[in-house]
């Protein structure tokens, strides 16, 4: 019995996260070599196993905590292990959240 060992078997690709529809195929590679996977059902494109993870609802409960304790942005992100741009645009919706900008009557300057 002769076995073919150069026909590569092809390994089963993930289902896509957010669907979970199983209907996915390939679709190029990222800049980095990751392959990208199409999802058919929803046209979404996504990576099987992304470097970046979401940040979880612990890790925002302690960048709060910090924030709190004024350390600076700088020293959070060290500590928490979170990009500063992230970080930046956290405590940017944290503001926006706490201050809606809630523009009040004109006031009319008089002249001369």
């Amino acid at each position: 019995m002769v076995v073919n060992t150069k026909t590569p078997i092809p390994e089963a690709l993930p289902p896509r996260p957010r669907c979970g529809d199983a209907h996915v195929v390939r679709n190029g590679t990222l800049h980095f070599g990751s392959p990208q996977l199409l999802c058919r059902a929803c046209g979404r494109r996504f990576v099987a196993e992304p470097r970046k993870r979401p940040v979880s609802d612990e890790r925002k409960d302690l960048v709060r905590r910090l924030l709190l304790e004024r350390m600076s942005l700088r020293a959070i992100a060290r500590v928490d292990g979170v990009s500063r741009g992230w970080l930046q645009g956290f405590v940017n919706d944290l503001y926006h959240e706490e201050r809606p900008r809630e523009p009040g009557p004109l006031e009319k300057g008089r002249a001369g």
